[in-house]
């Protein structure tokens, strides 16, 4: 199992790459806020309608006359003690510590992705082994019953050849399930199916 495959198909299918590069994003837009809110601000309203006043309220309707205002309103800060220095501070010490964060998360889940598909080869190796040590075993088996069918070997080394033969097929099993569950464990890390070469998500 290629590593640098499984870890590209972990970074292009799962979520995890998405929601880290949106609390990158957000932490940057946090700072441009909080730097964008600092100085000299301006702000221009203009309001256009209809007025008018009468005794009662459907009188209110009889020759409404135009309405039209603008107000430009202009904010020049002269001390604010600090105030809005300390915003963008702690904006950017909120951004740094979102990286450092995102960065441990990422790299913990990429270090989970290429452990699984290491384990996995490891795995693949062992249930090779435990296949070929079962073969032999069985083999083993059937010589020691046929050279005790003759009369050549006593009960005792039938039952320690049919014990071993038992006992490798025990650990080929074993095996086979480690293999299968690693297997499984790796494409639900990466969503993506080797055997196939496709993703497992939807396409769209």
């Amino acid at each position: 199992m290629p590593t640098d495959q499984a870890l590209a198909q972990a970074r292009q299918n799962r979520r995890e790459s998405l929601v880290f590069r949106r609390r990158l994003l957000q932490a940057e837009s946090e700072v441009a806020r909080a730097k964008g809110t600092t100085g000299f601000q301006a702000s221009l309203v203009a309001n256009l309608g209809y007025m008018n006043q009468a005794e009662t309220f459907w009188s209110s309707y009889n020759n409404p006359q135009d309405q039209q205002q603008v107000r430009l309103a202009f904010s020049v800060p002269i001390l604010d003690w600090g105030r809005q220095k300390s915003i963008v501070k702690t904006a950017e010490l909120n951004r740094q510590q979102v990286q450092q964060t995102v960065a441990q998360e990422q790299q913990t889940f990429e270090q989970s992705v290429l452990t699984q598909a290491a384990q996995l080869s490891s795995l693949n190796e062992q249930l090779d082994l435990a296949a070929r040590a079962d073969t032999l075993a069985q083999r083993r088996y059937d010589i020691a019953r046929a050279t005790y069918q003759v009369g050549r070997i006593s009960l005792t080394d039938l039952n320690i050849a049919l014990n071993e033969k038992d006992q490798a097929k025990r650990s080929y099993i074993a095996a086979l399930r480690a293999s299968w569950v690693a297997h499984y464990r790796l494409r639900a890390l990466t969503l993506y199916d080797f055997e196939r070469q496709e993703p497992l998500v939807a396409k769209q």
